[in-house]
């Protein structure tokens, strides 16, 4: 992949890790977005959302986030590293997110010392379709990862042995010169029979 933020069509198997610079507040919203329950709205926005930045469009706050309106958040996951500390964060790449191993332990001290909120984010947000993301600067891409390609179908192992199983055992095929010499000798046996009995009749 050559520029990790272009998102090709049909892309399948990517994994981007982002760092997420955001206050606890900010990313509990982008995660949740809108009012919590039972939140009673003033006559001032300013007042009820101190620190909320208005969009001029009513994308989903991760679409936006990353720039593009084709973000599915449903592929896209945020938490804060301190969530995943006993595996650290190349592990969950690994474990949870079938990022190639070889690729991710390159990265693995480096994936490992961060420290804050993370964004990954899958091929599947992004539904098959090409874009190019546009990350808000509180985004900082960390690394682009790939499935590791699956094993090739091996064909399955032919022993003798199972070949006699299989196909039975072997039936012998009969000539047409044999069959013609065993169809004389029956024809030969009979007439001798039918000489015998007339000679017996005769006497």
């Amino acid at each position: 992949m050559n520029d990790p933020l272009t998102v090709k069509a049909i892309e399948r198997g990517t994994v981007r890790v982002f760092a997420l610079d955001m206050t606890a507040r900010e990313v509990d919203r982008l995660r949740n977005p809108g009012p919590p329950p039972g939140f009673a709205f003033s006559d001032d926005p300013a007042k009820d959302f101190p620190d909320y930045v208005a969009s001029d469009d009513e994308r989903d706050p991760i679409a936006t986030l990353l720039g593009t309106d084709l973000a599915d958040s449903d592929f896209v996951e945020v938490f804060h590293t301190d969530d995943i500390s006993a595996i650290g964060l190349a592990t969950y790449l690994v474990e949870g997110n079938g990022a190639a191993e070889a690729q991710i332990e390159a990265d693995r001290a480096r994936l490992d010392a961060l420290h804050g909120h993370v964004v990954i984010v899958l091929s599947a947000a992004f539904g098959g379709q090409a874009t190019t993301l546009r990350p808000d600067p509180r985004l900082t891409l960390v690394g682009c990862y790939t499935e590791p390609p699956p094993a090739p179908v091996l064909p399955l192992p032919q022993y003798d042995s199972a070949k006699g199983i299989i196909a039975g055992p072997p039936v012998k095929v009969v000539s047409d010169a044999a069959m013609g010499g065993r169809v004389a000798a029956v024809v030969l046996l009979l007439l001798f029979l039918f000489v015998m009995a007339f000679v017996w009749m005769a006497a």
